[in-house]
């Protein structure tokens, strides 16, 4: 694949990565709003019967205030994760912290109904920062954990563990305890962002667990950036 062939490849994807994480984010901030406006109409309907003289249930108005206020902070925090997942396009390679893109990746993928649970494990003092192009790697990420959803389903349970691979970079191990989760690895398309990002991926011998090795800095990505023209 030539430098054009790459950017293209990148928009493309970039473009349907950011479609799907922007739709299941407006989709929970909707049922979020449904919430409040249901919780809202019971409080109507709590004022019109204390006007017609029936007694007013202070604990059925506590419970109303506290969901709506719950809610709201919900509202919040999701926000606050589109903004962040929003700002990664802002610069195309740079440095980060693995486990902070690791982990808002995860609650990202758990906006979607069919995402399993996602745990994660790290050694934060052996994991290194990494040089990569975050939104490709979000976007691998992503990839990946829907692809085991598929398999485990929404009331499985994805295990992550994150460790470091000597001086080298760093290992992501990715266990799902459903027989068959990998069969379908890798798609053409996590093949292809894995190769731009120089991460080396292969099943262990744990046959329901894959491992991605993750270098603080690769060829490759050296090469995306002069493609990029940093």
């Amino acid at each position: 694949m030539n430098a054009n062939d790459t950017i293209n490849y990148i928009n493309a994807e970039g473009l349907q990565f950011f479609g799907r994480v922007n739709a299941s984010i407006s989709h929970e901030l909707k049922n979020i709003l449904a919430i409040i406006s249901e919780t809202s109409g019971f409080l109507n309907d709590l004022t019109d019967l204390a006007r017609q003289g029936e007694p007013l249930n202070l604990s059925l108005l506590g419970n109303c205030n506290q969901s709506i206020a719950e809610e709201i902070q919900r509202g919040f925090t999701t926000i606050k994760k589109m903004n962040r997942f929003a700002h990664s396009v802002d610069v195309p390679v740079t440095e980060i912290d693995l486990m902070d893109t690791l982990s808002l990746t995860a609650q990202l993928a758990g906006f979607l109904s069919t995402t399993s649970t996602v745990r994660i494990n790290a050694d934060r003092k052996g994991v290194g920062r990494i040089l990569t192009s975050p939104f490709l790697l979000q976007n691998l990420i992503y990839r990946i954990l829907c692809l085991a959803s598929e398999t485990a389903g929404p009331d499985g349970e994805i295990s992550i563990l994150v460790s470091s691979d000597t001086d080298s970079g760093d290992l992501m191990r990715i266990h799902s305890p459903v027989p068959g989760t990998w069969n379908a690895f890798p798609t053409p398309k996590i093949e292809e962002a894995a190769r731009i990002l120089g991460i080396e991926m292969s099943l262990t011998d744990d046959p329901e667990q894959l491992q991605l090795k993750i270098p603080y800095v690769s060829n490759q990505i050296v090469a995306l950036a002069k493609v990029l023209q940093l």
